[in-house]
């Protein structure tokens, strides 16, 4: 008979966990405390417009890279029609001056060069850095006996040969890169490239989605990140998986070292051999487990965490189709909002997704950086709350109106939401969007070891998910769902399958 799987949390790494488990004989349930599936990766509906939680792309998600089969096995390939774009986005700079971010590297370039001519030897060591990592992929590989040997050896070359740039560009910092520059507003172009975690990131935390991008590898969900995740909910089901919703975890039953089952919010029982926490990891580790902080096998501290933005949604009534691309204003003056100043923001809009607004009309996101203890303290008064919400969305709607005369005329909808929201859906710790921040050495975050999905102690109780992983993102968490099923297995005495949907 086999052994039943209970996981916890139905976002993309319990998903993709669920697939798998089904896929290797596990009769498997998903308890989710929502009721709809995705966590982070989810999409709602204002009046007439769509918004999403995430404005990520899928690491390898066309034909040509290892990951690819990843998405073809949980069904993304198949039920879910991605968006490939022609630029990484635009910074607008003080005085109607625009640098386009191009996905194309030689047109990146040339048009760097054009802009910037006297730091050619900086732009082209860039650019060079980007053309030096095009043919590194995520190793992605089930082979087993002689042709597990062939593919390590060619991993172990390829990585020998990809060791100088990933040396180089994993430790160093893009403001440090940026600090090379002598023009103040190239300095101000590489410090805005990536949209979450700042300049004090690893260069090559852009380095390596600008050379998917490059390549069309970096899709994004064209009917909004709901639509994703429902692909994956429906591979889940077709194998014969079962999820229930409105079914919130707050304790194991553990006996004997052994994991039995799970206890709902609600007092109903679930039994199984097998228990797979795909659940925020400090929930995990000691609400779920019964365990005082201190005793959990790795520290949780607010520091470590990564973005916990404010998020401002914006529903106008003007056709913004024609900016293809996220687009970062580089504003004269700094505001004050989310208990934090802002001399920038990033406006995120779905033009590709057609049902994301009405005909004629534009569904636009822009993330605030923010703090979840000024967040939480400000919540104390209802009032108050409410009124910086709106602060927020009326000091968005004011920076888009400089550069689109009217805009505050047009905006039908403004909704906002904070990192109280977050951890109210989703359960993350603080709001904290991709659990912890990026190292600021990426190869010392590799070297640390791998992760570990069996948790020590307690027989049958497996974990998997961006807190277990070495950073985060939504592929992180599709890998560790897998690669959590593919531990089991292997204490199990059972060879891993994976099929394509």
């Amino acid at each position: 008979m086999e052994s039943t799987l209970l996981i916890i949390g139905a976002g993309v790494a319990g998903l993709t966990a669920g697939c798998y488990a089904e896929m290797n004989g596990y009769p498997t349930t998903i308890l989710e405390m929502n009721d709809t599936p995705g966590g982070l990766c989810t999409s709602w509906r204002r009046q007439g417009y769509m918004f999403d939680g995430s404005v990520a792309g899928l690491a390898g998600s066309a034909p040509g890279s290892p990951l690819y089969r990843l998405w073809e096995e949980i069904g993304v390939a198949k039920y879910c029609p991605l968006h490939y774009g022609d630029n990484f986005g635009r910074i607008c700079l003080p005085g109607n001056r625009t640098v386009t971010v191009y996905t194309d590297i030689d047109r990146l370039e040339a048009h760097l060069i054009n802009e910037f001519p006297a730091e050619a030897k900086t732009l082209r060591e860039f650019t060079g850095a980007l053309r030096a990592v095009l043919d590194l992929d995520i190793p992605f590989s089930d082979a087993r006996g002689w042709e597990a040997v062939k593919q390590g050896s060619n991993t172990f070359f390829s990585s020998v040969a990809h060791l100088p740039v990933l040396l180089k560009y994993g430790k160093l910092t893009i403001r440090q890169f940026a600090a090379r520059c002598n023009d103040p507003t190239l300095v101000t172009v590489f410090n805005n490239l990536v949209h979450f975690g700042g300049p004090d990131v690893p260069l090559l935390t852009v380095l390596l989605p600008l050379a998917y991008a490059h390549r069309r590898m970096a899709g994004i969900p064209r009917k909004g990140w709901l639509a994703f995740a429902r692909a994956i909910e429906r591979r889940f089901s077709e194998l014969g998986g079962d999820i229930k919703y409105q079914a919130k975890a707050v304790r194991l039953m553990i006996a004997d070292g052994m994991v039995r089952g799970v206890i709902l919010a609600d007092g109903t029982q679930y039994y199984a051999d097998r228990v797979l926490s795909a659940a925020d990891g400090r929930f995990s580790q000691s609400l779920l487990l019964g365990k005082a902080e201190g005793d959990t096998r790795q520290p949780f501290r607010p520091e470590d965490l990564s973005d916990q933005p404010a998020q401002v949604n914006i529903g106008v009534a003007e056709d913004l189709s024609a900016t293809d691309g996220p687009v970062t204003y580089i504003l004269p003056d700094s505001f004050p909002a989310a208990g934090r100043e802002h001399s920038k923001i990033t406006v995120h809009n779905k033009y590709y997704d057609p049902d994301a607004a009405p005909i004629g009309k534009s569904a636009l996101t822009t993330f605030l950086d923010s703090d979840y203890r000024w967040w939480k303290e400000v919540a104390a008064d209802p009032t108050r709350y409410q009124a910086e919400k709106a602060r927020c969305a009326n000091l968005v709607i004011d920076v888009i109106g400089r550069y689109h005369p009217g805009f505050r005329d047009k905006v039908e909808v403004a909704d906002v939401s904070t990192p109280l929201t977050r951890e109210r859906y989703t359960g993350n710790w603080m709001g904290a969007m991709q659990a912890r921040k990026p190292d600021a050495n990426m190869i010392k975050a590799i070297l640390q070891g791998k992760p570990r999905y069996a948790y020590q102690g307690v027989h049958g109780l497996y974990m998997a998910g961006q807190w277990v992983e070495a950073w985060g993102g939504i592929t992180t968490a599709a890998q560790s769902g897998r690669k959590a099923v593919q531990t089991m297995c292997r204490h199990d005495g059972k060879q891993f399958i994976a099929a394509k949907a």
